[in-house]
């Protein structure tokens, strides 16, 4: 954790007056000039003043806010709690969190009596995906005068989860596990297949989709088109190495895309009556069954911390908890698009490569 500490430094304004005092005391100490004395003094006295009221402990301040769970580039709203431990009260204190307020001015606090908590309400966006345990705030203040500016760094320990910005992805995709015709056992009970449409039924289809009353009205045989139920356990797997002889700080844009896509895709998954076996290809791999919201967060909360990997080979028996599955979606957010391991899965697979 890093240690809070206060410095204390001239504001543009401040070095502008000290300048023209130092050249007013040269004067009058050359000079010997009363008038120039005089307005050594004038010009002193301003800084003087500020440097002997300045408020010199703003480090003294604890901030405090609850663990925060977002998605890249949601705005929220954030509650703090902020206490000031001096001697004094705290007055005309800007507060601003780096991490979160890119762009964003500093919000001004109210005056904060000694060991008497305030709450303050702020505006917030988490841009980058990530998972932090500590928040770091500046607190800035130039009272009373504005020749100097006092500062602290003042760091708290608070869980701030950013998960991966979603994507929208096409219905091909998101239908690519669902049986068309008949779900047998090993299909998902909570979801049956839904009427879509009729159309005219081929002589090498299966009879049984046969609508029997249109069939009767318009002379023809018309078969029902249906969407399928979802299978009971739908597998993902997440490749995060990079293609063999590709270095470091390529594909980046290629891998947020894909967390974002992975995220999508299992609540997507999940919410249809699923159970979704997610499996992470990295330098330590993860297997993770995601059965109800606890799961999913514990997922994303994965999908926030992970980064791409230096190619290497798999063993047969890494995939054995995916291998078996009717369908699997293989998102290679390294872009290795083209891994041999793909081969090892029975069922039908999707492969979702990102943009380039």
């Amino acid at each position: 954790m890093a240690t809070p500490s206060s410095s204390l430094e001239l504001t543009p304004r401040g070095r502008v007056l000290a300048w023209l005092a130092a050249l007013a005391t040269g004067a009058a100490w050359v000079g010997g000039d009363d008038n120039a004395r005089l307005a050594a003094a004038m010009l002193t006295a301003p800084l003087v003043v500020d440097f002997i009221a300045k408020q010199r402990r703003l480090h003294h301040t604890n901030v405090r806010v609850g663990a925060r769970r977002t998605v890249a580039g949601g705005v929220y709203t954030e509650t703090l709690s902020v206490e000031h431990r001096g001697r004094r009260a705290l007055r005309h204190c800007q507060l601003h969190e780096p991490r979160t307020m890119r762009g964003e001015p500093p919000v001004l606090l109210p005056t904060l009596d000694p060991f008497e908590p305030g709450t303050v309400h702020i505006q917030q966006r988490s841009l980058v995906r990530s998972h932090v345990i500590e928040r770091v705030f500046l607190l800035r203040s130039d009272w009373p005068l504005g020749m100097f500016s006092s500062s602290a760094v003042v760091p708290t320990q608070a869980d701030l989860i950013t998960e991966p910005a979603r994507v929208t992805l096409t219905a091909d995709v998101l239908e690519a596990a669902t049986d068309a015709d008949i779900a047998p056992n090993d299909r998902s009970t909570l979801r049956g297949p839904e009427f879509v449409s009729l159309r005219e039924h081929q002589l090498d289809e299966d009879a049984r989709g046969v609508h029997a009353l249109r069939s009767a009205s318009v002379g023809t045989l018309v078969r029902r088109v249906t969407r399928g139920r979802m299978p009971r356990t739908v597998g993902v797997v997440l490749d995060l190495r990079r293609p063999p002889g590709q270095g470091r700080g390529r594909g980046l844009g290629r891998c947020e895309w894909s967390l974002g896509a992975c995220a999508s895709l299992v609540e997507a998954l999940h919410a249809r009556g699923s159970e979704v076996r997610v499996q992470v290809l990295a330098t330590e791999p993860e297997l993770l069954d995601i059965r109800d919201q606890s799961d999913l967060c514990e997922l994303m909360t994965l999908l926030s911390e992970v980064s791409l990997s230096k190619h290497h080979q798999l063993a047969p028996e890494q995939l054995a908890a995916t291998e078996r599955l009717l369908h699997c979606y293989w998102i290679a957010a390294g872009g290795y698009t083209t891994a041999p391991e793909m081969r090892l899965l029975q069922g039908s697979t999707t492969l979702l490569g990102g943009p380039e």
